[in-house]
């Protein structure tokens, strides 16, 4: 492997210390020396190394960014389907569908992805009806944007067995019209009522979607990602999804990143099994010991459990997706078991319901650095950030939710709750150790506009902004925190993996408003430049 000694620019070594060295010098695929220009030459040459010259010429480089929660095959799943995000109305909405159904095998369902009814005209909606008018004999499925709610046609829900007497599972919903009838949308834990049914795609489809997909990854300067992979029917894929970590341990060369792996599941058998399958093995550059448990829904869905109704939707305050006692029997069985306990938290209630059963939890087994996360933790009055704090709990966010968000949550939560929205400076102010992600396909791994959202917001509550090394930190230093990697990566440090990202300019030295500007140049990992 090439040794490369990088200078002339701006080396953001995200370390704590605040040194600004001259040189980078790699070797063997880790950072091998840090510091001044002439000392890195010496050292290279004490170690008959002589490595490929990088003058940065002006130009910054970083640790490798770290996207800590995303969804591999969904995001095979959604390349495959019909995309809707951005559809304004059903006419825009149906040239996709019909465009892309032409595309696809009549074996194989149509699906659409990213819808957003919130963006319909008012008096359109998007119901089994609207379906059927499109597509009267062939099945489809359409997911919302939030990955939470689907809905089905009439030639789709009749295949499945669905119908009028098919009761609603717990945790989840099963929408009706005024006259009692089927409207084919399905909330939370409902959703794995249709998805049970849906067909395999071919293996061929598959790889076709995913070559690619994550070498755009790369050239966001993503080197490393938190994989969520489901091992049974729990998750947003349904059963459809339970043999995820198959398929990436299928598509593993396709998947240049390191991978810390999250699996959900309602038991341990799925973790159990991935630790001891290939893709776990350490020549694989994957990491297995985080169990993830559900335990609401969404602000899109109004499924998210809020303390009180929503603003705009008054008739509901959304709900817990999984009964307390069988949250904390899961989150008890992963603890002992001395894995790392991920729950995905999105309203007040849900987070706070959450965070109770963790002091429970860690009264009973307390266990030193135990690194729990609340995935999402998207609205938290201060005196629930300062229990967060107080349990040592980590914070897994999305700060590309608040550009999806930001032009209807006020409404839907009202302008006394919309301020806690996402509320960074509360979590850092706390000491809260908070890392960044997409929650891919749900929004894009554009670290670049992630970093903008987290310092400038949109305009969304800029109290609740971080500075520029505040951010960066999210998809570096603390990502690997947060990972148990704090070790091997999330810093430019000796000793670590050469997981670097070059971009155009030093982000911590540019206006605030000139972070969306900054551009990603080119991308090491593992001592490697990635080239698609």
């Amino acid at each position: 492997m090439e040794a490369y000694l990088f200078h002339n620019g701006s080396i953001v070594t995200m370390a704590k210390d605040g040194d600004v060295p001259e040189c980078l010098v790699t070797e063997g695929g880790r950072i091998g020396f840090v510091g001044g220009l002439e000392a890195g030459r010496q050292w290279a040459a004490s170690r008959e190394i002589q490595p490929i010259d990088i003058d940065l010429a002006g130009a910054a480089i970083l640790p490798g960014f770290i996207d800590a929660h995303l969804h591999p095959l969904p995001m095979i799943f959604f390349a495959m389907s019909a995309d809707l995000d951005g559809a304004t109305d059903m006419s825009d909405i149906s040239h996709r569908l019909l465009q892309h159904a032409e595309r696809v095998d009549r074996s194989e369902w149509v699906v659409g992805v990213q819808f957003e009814s919130k963006r319909l005209p008012q008096g359109e909606q998007l119901t089994r009806y609207e379906l059927d008018a499109l597509f009267p004999g062939r099945p489809v499925l359409i997911y919302a944007r939030d990955g939470h709610c689907v809905v089905a046609n009439t030639c789709l829900l009749e295949g499945a067995g669905i119908g009028p007497e098919t009761q609603s599972p717990e945790g989840g919903e099963i929408s009706y019209y005024a006259d009692g009838t089927l409207s084919g949308v399905f909330n939370e834990k409902a959703v794995g009522l249709p998805l049970a049914h849906m067909p395999t795609p071919s293996p061929a489809r598959m790889i076709e979607a995913s070559q690619g997909l994550f070498d755009t990854l790369a050239r966001n300067g993503i080197t490393s990602i938190g994989a969520m992979l489901q091992s049974d029917e729990e998750g947003p894929g349904g059963a459809s999804a339970s043999m995820e970590s198959m398929v990436v341990q299928a598509l593993r060369e396709n998947i240049p990143q390191s991978i810390y792996a999250i699996v959900i599941g309602k038991t341990l058998d799925g973790i159990n099994a991935l630790i001891q399958s290939p893709l776990n093995a350490p020549d694989n550059k994957a990491k297995t010991r985080a169990f993830k448990i559900f335990a609401d829904g969404t602000f899109g869905s109004c499924t998210a459990c809020m303390s009180e109704p929503y603003t705009d939707k008054a008739c509901t305050h959304g709900y817990m997706t999984l009964d307390e006692d069988e949250i904390y029997s899961r989150m008890c069985s992963a603890h002992l078991a001395g894995f790392q306990v991920c729950i995905h938290a999105v309203g007040d209630q849900g987070i706070a319901n959450c965070v109770r059963l963790f002091e429970r939890l860690l009264t009973e087994h307390p266990m030193p650095d135990h690194r729990h996360r609340i995935e999402h933790a998207s609205i938290a009055p201060k005196d629930l950030v300062a229990r967060i704090a107080e349990l040592g709990l980590q914070i897994c966010t999305q700060p590309l939710f608040i550009r999806s968000e930001k032009d209807w949550l006020p409404a839907r939560l009202g302008p006394g709750r919309s301020g806690m929205a996402y509320p960074l400076r509360d979590f850092f102010d706390a000491g809260v150790p908070v890392a960044g992600s997409s929650d891919a396909p749900i929004e894009p791994t554009d670290v670049i506009a992630a970093l903008d959202y987290a310092v400038n917001r949109g305009g969304f509550h800029p109290e609740q902004g971080l500075t520029p090394e505040e951010a960066l930190a999210m998809f570096t230093r603390n990502a690997a925190f947060i990972q148990f990697e704090e070790a091997e990566k999330g810093t430019l440090e000796v000793g670590k993996a050469a997981d670097i990202v070059m971009l155009d300019q030093n982000p911590l030295a540019v206006p605030a408003s000139q972070i969306p500007d900054l551009k990603v140049l080119r991308t090491m990992i593992g001592g490697a430049f990635f080239s698609a």
